[in-house]
This record gives structure tokens, sequence and C-alpha cells, in this order.
């Protein structure tokens, strides 16, 4: 995968972290169940962001 592909999607994942923390905070942090599956939506999205902007050890470089 070039350089340009996983830097685009890496802010696809950064901005869909973005808007599910803003989601989450908007309606009300309450605690529940679905507030906490939120941020770790959230979160996941990040990690997954940062395996596709570091690509550690050429994990996305195929061939």
């Amino acid at each position: 995968m070039d350089e340009t592909k996983r830097r685009r999607l890496t802010l696809i994942w950064v901005a869909f972290a973005a808007v599910m923390v803003y989601y989450v905070f908007a309606s009300g942090f309450t605690g529940s169940v679905g507030d906490l599956l939120g941020l770790l939506t959230a979160a996941l999205g990040v990690m997954l962001a940062a395996v596709y902007y570091f690509n550690p050890r050429g994990m996305l470089t195929f061939g």
C-alpha cells in the first residue's frame, strides 16, 4: 500500500474517531454501556489510524 493511500486512510479513521467522541459527549456523558462502547470504538479507530500512519515492520506492504 503506497504512502498516499495510507495517509488518506489515517485521516478517515481520525475523523471517524472524532465524530464518535463528539456523538458520545454531545448527548451527555453518563457512563452508560453505550457511552463506553462509543469511546472504545473511538479508541480503536485512533489505534487503527496509528497502524496505517506508522506501518510497523512493513505490516501494510504486500508483495
